[in-house]
């Protein structure tokens, strides 16, 4: 790793206020040593966090005042054009993802002259000649045809992965429905943290790269959409995502293994030990966010044998239906990469079904649902355990 690999820039910032925000973002390309010529004339994508309808104050979507403040700087810095674009869960098309920028919040980065919210909706299948799990697989066409992708992610846990921040969020570069197959795919969180490093190493080589995190509002527990906002008050940027995450990592306090950062590591491609990220600008916070309640058990797969195996798979906390809240909208059904819901008539409205035997524990049900009607159901054991 070189130096410009270890440094992260800190910045810390406690309101959505975009002369504070803009100040901050300033400050943090200043302390990476961007200048104009970093951004002069060329095309730039910013993938922000978009991964459901919400609103922005729930914390589970990159801020709009964020990319508005950022769109504009990187125009003064004579950004030719900008492309927002992302693929949040659901299909990749007009209809839902055009309700997802309105929710959001981003209409108004249209009215921003030289910036436009991605509306082409095509994507393209390319190989990956270095993927170590990953040999090929489909990306948004505005990423593969930009001169600079700036990953613009939000601070957040992740009932699956841990941490949602600057890795996971390249996952969204993956068109639609394509992301479920994949979670099928590789239902085990080794493979699946591999095939994320893939993504990752694809999208920040070939093209100029640059990660920025909203974690001026983060989000705990039930991340990275059914958690609870808390108030972290930072704004983070790199040049390696992987920087970026072991130190946000450490930051919320991480209650859970990040395995895709232990999976960057072993490629030699990041340090796992965040005090030697060079850290510049202001004094890095540290704060205990509440796990997931996915994370209930994992320390069993920590373990070698039988007990880090089997034992550890039957302990695994497990997707529930909380009938009092589900209306039997079919989201959780369409969503499920190992197809192991139904929705079905009880007599008493729709509700959906889980047959355990062929769920994969890859929470995407929990994720995706508009109302919260799926829980994290915990075995007695280790809830007595926790």
């Amino acid at each position: 790793m070189t130096e410009q690999q270890k440094t992260v820039a800190l910045v810390r910032c406690t309101a959505y206020a975009e002369d504070e925000v803009s100040q901050g973002l300033r400050r943090m390309l200043e302390a990476l040593g961007c200048t104009g010529a970093d951004f002069s004339g060329k095309r730039i994508c910013l993938k922000p966090n978009l991964v459901m309808a919400k609103k922005p104050d729930a914390a589970a979507t990159t801020h709009p005042v964020v990319l508005s403040a950022l769109a504009k700087l990187l125009l003064e810095l004579g950004a030719a054009e900008i492309v927002v674009a992302d693929s949040p869960g659901g299909p990749y098309a007009a209809p839902s993802v055009n309700v997802v920028y309105r929710v959001c919040g981003l209409d108004a980065l249209s009215a921003i002259p030289g910036v436009q919210l991605n509306d082409t909706y095509t994507f393209r299948e390319v190989t990956l000649p270095e993927g170590r799990t990953l040999k090929s697989c489909s990306f948004l066409d505005a990423v593969l045809d930009c001169d600079m992708l700036i990953n613009v992610c939000k601070l957040k846990t992740h009932g699956l992965t841990g941490l949602s921040c600057a890795v996971k969020n390249l996952f969204g570069i993956v068109p639609g429905v394509e992301k479920f197959a994949m979670h099928a795919t590789y239902p085990k969180i080794e493979d699946f943290s591999d095939m994320l490093v893939d993504i990752t190493e694809f999208a920040t080589s070939g093209r100029e790269y640059l990660a920025v995190c909203d974690g001026i509002l983060g989000m705990e527990g039930n991340g990275p959409t059914h958690g609870s906002p808390v108030e972290a008050g930072v704004l983070m940027a790199a040049r390696s995502p992987y920087a970026l995450d072991v130190l946000a990592e450490h930051i919320i306090g991480c209650g859970m293994p990040v395995v895709h950062l232990d999976k960057a590591a072993e490629r030699g491609l990041v340090c796992r030990d965040w005090q030697k990220i060079t850290v510049v600008g202001d004094e890095v916070p540290g704060y205990h966010f509440t796990p997931p309640e996915a994370s209930a058990g994992r320390f069993l797969k920590n373990l070698s044998g039988f007990i880090g195996g089997r034992l550890a798979e039957a302990f695994a906390a497990k997707p529930k239906i909380d009938n009092k809240t589900c209306v039997g909208c079919g989201v959780c059904e369409r969503s499920c990469p190992a197809h192991a819901i139904r929705t079905e008539d009880t007599g008493n409205g729709k509700r959906a079904v889980i047959a355990y035997s062929g769920c994969i524990k890859c929470y995407c049900c929990q994720e995706l649902c508009p109302h919260g009607a799926v829980r994290i159901g915990k075995n007695p054991l280790i809830r007595w355990i926790h």
